[in-house]
């Protein structure tokens, strides 16, 4: 599959919240296809030599952070038409259907069920009396009065929804390239060729211990795990609906909290179901085609448990299949390396450029 096929498929892929597990199941099956069929059998992790990074290549331990501690100013960065939020609420109010059942219920129609399962009775009937003394010109001043809230909470809040995708600590992700040859690689992320580089199989879709572990989610320290190719572009990716959702889940929360009844929200919140459970990873493998040389994959970790969210940084466990070292490499890290590959009985390589090829790339060696 093709980079431009890739990502149709992956903007293809919706998951409302509402949907049934099976249901679920069925719109990822295309990506699982995907990650079977094109998973490399190396992605390449380049890490300076500190005592951090070689702690970690020593312990099988895959470090994930929170996107705001990403070197890329959009990384993660939520893009969305806060005017075409305003523009669809609008529309919605107005529309001739919404009038027309918001009258009916102080007509005494029935209430929707999912609002009969949620609020208690006596608090629906107050509504609908409320309703019932309201003239056409009261009903549309409420509106507009709803209107005027849901647009200032968009425009006062209009950073934070931009940042909630970046700064959420429950879910995070380690970065990997398919370029053990790039120089531009070697570069950036390990040390000017002074670093390594550790190389990882994910093909078999464990990509990190707890996917294999027969405890898996009855775990309370249990991260749940997926990968996948960033997608490149010169446009950012729209999210708008994935943000109007989030303004209407603040609206929520800001008048459940106005009338002390915040601890409800989670009783309410599924009143208006996510439009796409798929939308946040969507936003964590998208990148400016400026990056496109990395050939970046992601491994996103997320995971309910408190200790995971209360870290800045958190870690995986994954056994690499070898390690490489960059060509500048100091002997006492070199010495250190190697003897860390030995006792896990991996390969170690070594990077050199040739002088007879005239390509701008590095070559690994097999040293031991």
């Amino acid at each position: 599959m093709d980079m431009k096929s890739y990502s149709e498929m992956i903007h293809g892929i919706v998951v409302p919240s509402n949907l049934s597990y099976e249901e679920r199941a069925k719109r990822y099956q295309p990506l699982m296809d995907f990650l079977r069929a094109e998973t490399p059998e190396e992605l390449y992790r380049f890490r300076c030599c500190d005592e951090k990074s070689i702690s970690a290549f020593d312990q099988d331990q895959i470090w994930v952070s929170p996107g705001y501690k990403m070197n890329d100013d959009f990384d993660t960065l939520l893009y969305f038409d806060k005017e075409a939020i305003k523009s669809n609420l609008r529309t919605a109010l107005q529309s001739e259907n919404f009038i027309s059942a918001i009258q009916s219920i102080g007509q005494g129609s029935e209430i929707p069920a999912p609002a009969q399962n949620l609020f208690p009775s006596e608090m629906l009937e107050a509504v609908r009396n409320g309703i019932s003394q309201m003239d056409q010109t009261a009903i549309t001043t409420a509106i507009d009065q709803f209107y005027s809230l849901c647009t200032n909470e968009i425009d006062i809040n209009d950073t934070a929804i931009r940042q909630i995708i970046q700064s959420q600590k429950s879910i995070k992700f380690a970065c990997f390239s398919e370029a053990i040859d790039s120089a531009a690689m070697w570069g950036y992320y390990a040390g000017s060729s002074s670093g390594f580089a550790l190389s990882y199989d994910f093909r078999d879709g464990h990509y990190i211990k707890c996917d294999s572990c027969p405890n898996g989610n009855q775990c309370p320290n249990y991260k749940n795990s997926s990968l996948a190719p960033v997608v490149y572009g010169d446009n950012r990716f729209d999210a708008t609906v994935y943000a109007t959702w989030l303004v209407q889940q603040q609206i929520m929360q800001k008048m459940l909290a106005e009338r002390n009844a915040f601890a409800l929200y989670s009783l309410f919140q599924d009143m208006i179901p996510c439009p796409d459970m798929f939308m946040g990873t969507k936003v964590l493998l998208h990148k400016a085609s400026a990056w496109s040389h990395e050939q970046e994959w992601r491994l996103i970790c997320q995971s309910s448990s408190s200790k995971f969210k209360e870290e800045e940084f958190s870690y995986a466990e994954k056994r690499p299949t070898a390690v490489y070292l960059g060509r500048k490499i100091s002997p006492i890290y070199e010495k250190i390396l190697r003897h860390i590959a030995v006792d896990k009985n991996i390969p170690v390589y070594k990077m050199h450029i040739r002088r007879e090829e005239s390509s701008y790339k590095l070559y690994p060696e097999k040293i031991s």
